[in-house]
């Protein structure tokens, strides 16, 4: 055939091997290529969950394990007011109108990041915002309320051991919802005072926290199942095993005593 009859065989192959290109019969290895992309991706994302959650199960304060206590207090202007009343927390974060933040979480909801300012102040039904806070029916806003003739602000003091005599606080100002509770001895005032003010005093239960959290613990009270760390109510219908003594009562005769002969 010749050189002609050759290179007119080879450009009859090279198109017919476009033609089944083009046609589709070649196998395309685009689709199995995402799938393994997908695959991999899907594997590793579950992967970090699971150790994600493995970590947020390891911060403290951790559920059942963790029982810390810090000091409270709200000050207005000068003045302390009354701590907040007892309540109970489905998550492990409340207090005893002791003055105290009881932090011993029963749920993932009072643990590790979410163990914040703004789960117990929710619970004490305290309302505080970066620039008003309302409890007690009573509210005292930025802008519109004063201290001593001065515009007042809202700050939170923060400090790392409460008891510490020589510790200072750290003066938040703002996002006090998302403040958080990391060690056991922390003490926070909430304070609307005259703007600028740095001087905040520590709450009123700082003085006898270690006190009030043995007591808590049960050094001298009962905690129910489900942690209710209140002291356990009198029952007014219980009989009690102790029976005062009545001076002008009169002993049961012995029906087995023998009688002595008068005189």
């Amino acid at each position: 055939m010749g050189k002609a009859s050759s290179s007119k065989k080879v450009a009859r192959a090279a198109r017919a091997g476009g033609r089944r290109a083009s046609g589709g019969r070649q196998r395309d290895l685009k689709f199995p290529a995402v799938i393994g992309v997908i695959v991999v991706l899907g594997v590793g994302l579950i992967g970090f969950a699971a150790n994600d959650r493995k970590s947020d199960a390891q911060v403290p304060p951790i559920v059942n394990q963790d029982h810390w206590h810090a000091a409270f207090g709200v000050y207005i202007c000068g003045e302390f007011q009354p701590n907040p009343p007892l309540f109970e927390s489905p998550v492990g974060i409340h207090t005893h109108d002791d003055g105290v933040i009881h932090i011993h979480p029963t749920s993932s909801g009072g643990a590790g990041e979410n163990a914040t300012l703004g789960v117990f102040l929710d619970g004490a039904g305290i309302d505080l915002s970066n620039s008003k806070l309302t409890m007690n029916d009573k509210t005292w806003e930025e802008g519109k309320d004063q201290c001593d003739g001065k515009d007042g602000e809202l700050v939170v003091a923060q400090w790392k051991d409460v008891q510490d005599p020589d510790t200072k606080p750290a003066i938040i100002l703002r996002d006090f919802d998302d403040i958080r509770f990391r060690e056991n001895g922390e003490g926070y005032t909430i304070a609307f005072v005259p703007e600028g003010t740095t001087d905040i005093p520590k709450p009123p239960s700082a003085a006898n926290l270690a006190e009030l959290g043995a007591a808590d613990a049960g050094g001298s009270t009962t905690t129910a199942p489900g942690d209710t760390g209140s002291t356990a109510p009198v029952d007014p219908n219980a009989t009690s095993t102790t029976l005062a003594t009545d001076p002008n009562a009169t002993a049961p005769a012995d029906p087995t005593a023998t009688t002595a002969p008068a005189g």
